[in-house]
C-alpha cells in the first residue's frame, strides 16, 4: 500500500509530534507499506495565487514551479493520504492549508451536481482515500476537533474521495496504522452544515474600521471589490474612517497585528479555498496565536465569498470563524457569506447593483448601530442550497455545452481546450 503523509508541523510543535509520526511511519514500513513523509515547512511551497492557470493554461498542472509538483504527483498516485497537523487556534497549520490549496490541479474546473450540491468534476479515474490526524492543545475541546473533521471531510468530497477518519495523537500509533490500512468501511459524512446559532454581538458604534483583504489575488480579486462596497457604506456615516490592508502586500506581520489590536472593529474577508480559508489567511490567523485569550482584542466580522453558487459550502467554515472569535475573546459580529461571486470582477456594476447595495447597507448599519441586522445577514447569503425539485433540472443543464462556457472560453483562448481533460500524473 502506498501512503503519503502531509505533515503540517510548525516550529512551535513539541517533540511528541515528531515522535508520533516517526513511530507511525516505522509501524507502516515494518508491515511493508511504502510511506512518503513530506514535512511541509521544510519545503519550497508557495501560496496559491488563485490564477486558475492549472485549469485553463496548463490543465492539471500548477503554473507555479516548486515542490508542490512532486507532492501532487505522489498524492494522486497514493492509496492513502494522511493530512497531519497540530491545531493552531483550533485549525491545522497554514503549512498544511497552503498545501491543500495547491491540490486543485487534481480536479477539473467543470461543475457537476453531487449530493444535491455544485462540485467540481473529477480529473482522474481514481483518488486516494484521506485521513486526518491532529494534535489539539489545551483549549481544543471535542466539539472543535469534530468541526475540523467535518471541514476536512468536505475537502475530501471536493477532491472526489472520502475522509476515512479524523483522529488525534491521543490514539495509539498502532491503532492509527490499522485505520490507515483497513479504511474501506470508514467514512465521515460530509453533509452541509446549518448556520451557526447564537446572537451576534452589538458594540458601541465603531469609528475606526480595519478591513483585511485575504484574497490570494490581492487587489485584483473579487473579495476587495466586495469589501470596498462595505467600506463605502461604513464611511457614509459621519465621523468614521476605514483602512483596507491586503495580505498579499503585507510583509510585516507584527505591524499588521498592531493594526489589528488598535482597530475599533476588524472585517476579515476572503474567498473559500478547499472548503476553508486560503493558506495566506491561515498564516495570518496563526500569527494571532499570541493574542489568544487577550482582554483587549477587537470585535471581529468576516466576509466569505465563493465561486460555488450555494452559501452552504461555507457554513462549516463559518462555525470555525465563530469559534476563532471566541478563542481571541473578540466580540463576534457575524460572517457575511455569499456564493456565486467568481464573476463579480468581470461584470458591469449594474449587474451587481443589488449585491453592492446590500454590502453598503451592512457597512452603514455597523457604523450606525454597532451590529449587523440578522435578517440582512440572512438575505445577503442569497442561495443557501438548491431545492430538491430543482436538482434534476440542474443536472441536465450542466450537461449542456453552454453551462461550462466560463471555463471553455479561457481554455480556447489559451489554445488548450483539446487538453482540458489531461491527467499529467496518471
Amino acid at each position: 500500500m502506498k501512503i503519503v503523509i502531509l505533515d503540517g508541523r510548525t516550529d512551535a510543535a513539541d517533540r511528541s509530534w515528531a515522535e508520533y509520526l516517526a513511530g507511525l511511519k516505522a509501524v507502516l514500513s515494518r508491515n511493508r507499506h511504502q510511506v512518503t513523509h513530506f514535512i511541509l515547512k521544510d519545503m519550497n511551497i508557495r501560496h496559491c495565487t488563485g490564477c486558475f492557470g492549472c485549469w485553463v493554461k496548463t490543465p492539471g498542472l500548477c503554473v507555479i514551479k516548486d515542490d508542490m509538483d512532486e507532492v501532487n504527483r505522489q498524492a494522486i498516485q497514493a492509496d492513502f493520504v494522511l493530512w497531519a497537523s497540530p491545531l493552531v487556534l483550533g485549525f491545522p497549520s497554514y503549512y498544511l492549508k497552503r498545501t491543500m490549496d495547491r491540490s486543485i490541479p487534481l480536479v477539473h474546473p467543470y461543475i457537476t451536481m453531487v449530493n444535491g450540491e455544485a462540485h467540481h468534476l473529477a480529473r482522474y479515474e481514481r483518488y486516494p482515500v484521506f485521513g486526518l490526524l491532529v494534535q489539539p492543545d489545551a483549549n481544543d475541546d471535542q466539539a472543535q476537533i469534530d468541526l475540523v473533521g467535518r471541514i476536512f471531510a468536505r475537502t475530501a468530497l471536493n477532491i472526489k474521495s472520502k475522509l476515512a477518519f479524523s483522529e488525534t495523537t491521543g490514539l495509539p500509533v498502532a491503532e492509527l496504522a490499522d485505520k490507515i490500512v483497513s479504511n474501506r468501511d470508514l467514512v465521515i459524512q460530509p453533509g452541509p452544515a446549518a448556520c451557526p446559532q447564537g446572537a451576534l454581538a452589538r458594540i458601541s458604534p465603531p469609528k475606526r474600521l480595519l478591513v483585511i483583504n485575504g484574497s490570494p489575488r490581492g487587489s485584483r480579486g473579487n473579495t476587495p471589490i466586495l469589501l470596498q462596497k462595505f467600506i463605502d457604506g461604513f464611511l457614509s456615516v459621519e465621523g468614521t474612517s476605514a483602512e483596507m490592508l491586503h495580505l498579499t502586500m503585507t510583509k510585516d506581520k507584527q505591524a499588521l497585528i498592531e493594526s489589528f489590536r488598535r482597530a475599533d472593529a476588524v472585517l476579515l474577508g476572503f474567498p473559500l479555498y478547499t472548503d476553508g480559508m486560503p493558506g495566506i489567511v491561515k498564516e495570518f490567523i496563526d500569527a494571532l496565536a499570541s493574542l489568544e485569550g487577550g482582554a483587549s482584542n477587537p470585535p471581529l466580522a468576516f466576509l466569505v465569498q465563493s465561486g460555488f453558487p450555494e452559501a452552504a459550502h461555507s457554513r462549516y467554515l463559518e462555525h470555525y470563524l465563530q469559534s476563532l472569535a471566541g478563542r481571541l475573546r473578540s466580540p463576534y459580529l457575524g460572517a457575511l457569506v455569499r456564493g456565486g461571486c467568481e464573476g463579480v470582477r468581470l461584470m458591469p456594476d449594474k449587474m451587481n447593483r443589488s449585491l453592492f447595495e446590500q454590502l453598503g447597507g451592512l457597512g452603514g448599519g455597523l457604523a450606525r448601530d454597532g451590529a449587523f441586522n440578522p435578517a440582512n445577514v440572512r438575505a445577503f447569503a442569497s442561495v443557501e442550497r438548491y431545492p430538491g425539485l430543482l436538482i434534476p433540472i440542474l443536472k441536465l443543464v450542466l450537461k449542456l455545452p453552454a453551462a461550462q462556457m466560463y471555463w471553455d472560453s479561457q481554455l480556447k483562448k489559451n489554445d488548450v481546450y483539446e487538453r482540458r481533460f489531461d491527467r499529467p500524473y496518471a
